[in-house]
C-alpha cells in the first residue's frame, strides 16, 4: 500500500513532465525500485552486523543465564528495537554502538598473594576435642642429682626433680561477613566458597601474628613476648628466655657480623640442635641482610636451596621466613633460632567452623566463621633470640 501511495503521489507532482504516459509510469516505476532496492541493502547489512555479532557472543565464555549474559544482552535487545545503526557510532557510548561490545567478566579471581606463618610447619601441634582451657601439659623442668660415693660411705639424700605445669593461653578467632542474598542468587562465581577461602587465609595469618607476638589475652602467648635475658639455661628461670646480642644497638656489628649467628647456634644445646624442627625464623628484610654475611674465607653463611620446595639454609639449618618477625633497630628481636618442635606447642579445637546464617540480618546471609587456637612456648630452653643489643 505504501509503494502505490508514493507512485500517485510521484506521478501527481510529474505530470507535465512526459508526453507519453506508458514511459513516465516506467520511468516511476524504475526510481522506486531503485529506492526499494537501496533500502533492502540496508536492511542486509544490518542483517549481516547482528549475524556477525550473534556469532562473537556465542563464542564468548558466559553462562547463558548468567547475570553477565543478562546484564550485556538486555541492553542491546533494547537497541535493537530503537531503530537502525547510525552514522559516528563509537564503542565508547553505549546509545552509539556501546551497546554491541558486550563485557567480558575473567572466570578466575586474580588473589594478591598474603604471607603464611611458617611456624605450624616446625611447632608441636595437638588437636583437642575440647578447648584449651580444659588442656595443660608438664615440663620436665630436672634438677636430679647424683654423686659418687666408696663400698662403705653413706649415702646422702640427693636432690629431686621438678615439675613445671603449662596452660597455653586460647582464644577465639572469628569473622562475620554479610552478603545479600541476591548476589549469592546472581553472581556468576561462587560467592560463599570465595568468602570461605578468604576467611581461612586471614585465620591463618592471625594467628601466626600471635604465634609470634601475641599477648597470652584471648590469644595464643607468642614466644617474643616472654622476658629475654642473657643468662645461660643452667641458670635462668622457667619460663624466660635467653638472647645473644648483635654487637650493635641499632643492627649487626660492622666486623663480622655473623659471629652473633654462630653464637646463637651454640647457645642452643646440642640436643636441641638435633632431630626435626630445628630452624633459624626472621623477616624477608633481615633475611636480605644475613644472606649477605660472609667468613673469613669470603664464603657466604647463607646456602640457597638447590631443590624445589626445600628452604635456604643458615649455618646448615633451614630459613623459615616469617613477616611477622621485627625488622633490625634498637633493642629488636629480628631473629629467631631453636628447636620449634619442643619449643613451641600449638593447641587447636577442631579446626575451623562456619554457621550461615540468612536470618538475623535479612535481606542478608552471614558467614559466621570462629577457629579456637591457643599456644605457648613449650620448653624455654629450646628457643634462642638474637637482640639489637
Amino acid at each position: 500500500m505504501r509503494s502505490n501511495s508514493v507512485v500517485r503521489g510521484i506521478m501527481s507532482v510529474r505530470a507535465q513532465a512526459y508526453d507519453d504516459p506508458v514511459e513516465e509510469v516506467r520511468s516511476l516505476i524504475g526510481e522506486v525500485r531503485q529506492k526499494i532496492e537501496a533500502r533492502n541493502a540496508k536492511m542486509d547489512d544490518m542483517g549481516q552486523a547482528i549475524d556477525d555479532l550473534s556469532q562473537r557472543m556465542a563464542g564468548m565464555r558466559v553462562v547463558g543465564n548468567s547475570p553477565i549474559a543478562r546484564r550485556d544482552l538486555a541492553p542491546f535487545a533494547g537497541f535493537v528495537r530503537t531503530g537502525a545503526p547510525q552514522a559516528g557510532m563509537t564503542t565508547d557510548s553505549n546509545p552509539d554502538g556501546g551497546y554491541l561490545v558486550p563485557q567480558t567478566v575473567d572466570s578466575v579471581i586474580q588473589n594478591q598473594l598474603i604471607s603464611l606463618s611458617p611456624l605450624r610447619g616446625y611447632a608441636s601441634i595437638v588437636t583437642l576435642s575440647q578447648g584449651a582451657g580444659h588442656y595443660s601439659f608438664n615440663v620436665n623442668l630436672r634438677g636430679a642429682t647424683a654423686g659418687w660415693v666408696g663400698e662403705k660411705e653413706a649415702r646422702p639424700e640427693t636432690a629431686s626433680p621438678t615439675l613445671g605445669s603449662i596452660k597455653p593461653p586460647e582464644g577465639e578467632i572469628y569473622a562475620n561477613p554479610k552478603v545479600s542474598q541476591w548476589l549469592l542468587d546472581d553472581s556468576a562465581f561462587n560467592v560463599e566458597t570465595f568468602i570461605q577461602e578468604n576467611l581461612s587465609d586471614e585465620f591463618a595469618v592471625t594467628e601466626g601474628a600471635a604465634f609470634v607476638s601475641g599477648d597470652g589475652i584471648n590469644k595464643p602467648k607468642g614466644y617474643l613476648t616472654l622476658t629475654n635475658v642473657t643468662t645461660a639455661d643452667a641458670s635462668r628461670a622457667f619460663g624466660q628466655l635467653q638472647y645473644v646480642g648483635t654487637g650493635n644497638g641499632a643492627g649487626f656489628a660492622s666486623t663480622d657480623p655473623g659471629d652473633a649467628l654462630i653464637n646463637m647456634v651454640y647457645a642452643l644445646k646440642a640436643p636441641y640442635r638435633a632431630g626435626p624442627g630445628v630452624a633459624w625464623m626472621m623477616n624477608s628484610t633481615t633475611a636480605s641482610v644475613v644472606r649477605q654475611f660472609k667468613d673469613n674465607q669470603h664464603r657466604y653463611l647463607w646456602q640457597e636451596s638447590i631443590q624445589a620446595g626445600q628452604p635456604s639454609t643458615l649455618l646448615g639449618y633451614p630459613v623459615a621466613i616469617d613477616e611477622n618477625m621485627p625488622d633490625l633497630g634498637s633493642g629488636a628481636l629480628p631473629v629467631a633460632f631453636g628447636n620449634w618442635k619442643l619449643g613451641y606447642r600449638i593447641v587447636d579445637r577442631l579446626g575451623t567452623r562456619v554457621l550461615r546464617d540468612p536470618y538475623t540480618n535479612k535481606p542478608f546471609v552471614q558467614f559466621y566463621t570462629t577457629k579456637r587456637v591457643g599456644g605457648s612456648v613449650a620448653d624455654s630452653n629450646a628457643i634462642k633470640l638474637l637482640k639489637c643489643a
